[in-house]
């Protein structure tokens, strides 16, 4: 997974731009995890899966819901949880879902927040 962290200097709020596989995980971090005790607690859950303490653990956030395991993590925008009808759209919409759900290996999905929370702790 590629990545880069940015800071907005009229929002004060970090950014980060990723790989388009992956955008669903820049708009998860841009909205949760701006605070430093958020991402803290995230490593904290984090560790326990790396040292099998917990098998996997889901975390729900305002728009996002973040689900780890031992072997991946994965963001999923709440309206992709909804047990709504589906409505038949003609053309291949599959590329927006990148922006609403996305999932990496664990080891990535380590990196990432390792390197978010280096990168707040920096700013």
């Amino acid at each position: 997974m590629e990545f880069e962290f940015r800071k907005d200097y009229f929002s004060d709020q970090a950014t980060v731009k990723l790989s388009m596989d992956h955008e669903a995980f820049g708009t998860w971090l841009e909205q949760e995890g701006q605070s430093i005790a958020w991402v803290d607690a995230l490593l904290v859950n984090i560790s326990a899966v790396q040292k099998r303490v917990l098998t996997d653990f889901k975390l729900v956030g305002s728009e996002f819901s973040l689900l780890v395991n031992d072997d991946e993590a994965q963001v999923i925008n709440h309206s992709l949880l909804n047990d709504f009808d589906e409505v038949d759209l003609e053309g291949d919409l599959s590329f927006y879902d990148l922006e609403i759900e996305a999932s990496c290996g664990f080891d990535d999905f380590i990196n990432f927040i390792e390197s978010w929370s280096e990168f707040l702790h920096s700013k």
